[in-house]
């Protein structure tokens, strides 16, 4: 049975590919998601990510809505009240693939730091009907929200170092998990890959009282969810 990355910047480095892996590819702006595109093996997500919304241009999203005809989902997009500044402009980005993602009926592979009560109220404003929040360090009291909804939490290889990440962990339901590495991003330290989720889906076992099989059958059984895929 396959193991699950439904977050990797791919196009980054290919290389990180495993065989026994299904992955999902996310982009960061047109010119990544043309890469992404080209990517064999992967599913395949086009947008433009909230760090670079600044130096994209609105011309792009005309761009990267025809890329979406050939795309399984929409990512890396969202929100990010951290780091980014314009919360106008990465706000008019976010709502363009709202609309697209509603339009087209693709999920979302979202990016949603320290804006995650914000993105769950325009998923729901917007009737988003498959959402996924990568990475998700968000408020525990909105997790039951976000699951009730149908919407996946993203859990991390970075969990064997980040202790509030557990805490999701253990609050998070198995039938709304998704495994991930967001490679190859670093992260304090470590180049986080897909190859981790290994020892991540031990970690859950471990954490849930549940064999890493088991683990692994949920979490397949939830991104043939989200993506709406009849077969794998």
């Amino acid at each position: 049975m396959s193991y699950v990355d439904a977050h990797v910047h791919l196009h980054e480095d290919p290389s990180l590919i495993e065989k026994d892996f299904l992955i999902v590819a996310v982009s960061d702006d047109l010119e990544s998601s043309i890469k992404t595109l080209k990517l064999e093996g992967v599913f395949k997500c086009v947008g433009i990510h909230p760090w670079e919304v600044e130096e994209s241009r609105e011309s792009d999203l005309k761009k990267i809505e025809e890329l979406a005809e050939s795309a399984h989902c929409l990512g890396e997009v969202g929100l990010d009240y951290r780091f980014v500044k314009n919360r106008e402009r990465e706000r008019k980005f976010f709502e363009f693939f709202l609309n697209l993602s509603r339009e087209y009926d693709l999920p979302m592979n979202l990016h949603a730091l320290d804006a995650w009560r914000e993105v769950f109220d325009l998923l729901l404003k917007y009737d988003i009907k498959r959402a996924y929040f990568h990475w998700y360090n968000g408020p525990l009291d909105l997790i039951e929200e976000i699951t009730s909804q149908g919407y996946y939490i993203g859990i991390n290889a970075a969990i064997k170092i980040q202790k509030k990440h557990l805490r999701v962990l253990e609050r998070a339901p198995l039938k709304a998990i998704l495994t991930e590495s967001d490679g190859p991003y670093k992260y304090r330290g470590i180049t986080l890959k897909p190859s981790m989720v290994r020892e991540e889906i031990q970690k859950i076992a471990e954490v849930k009282g549940i064999s890493a099989e088991r683990v692994k059958e949920v979490v397949l059984s939830n991104l043939r969810s989200w993506l709406n895929l009849s077969l794998l």
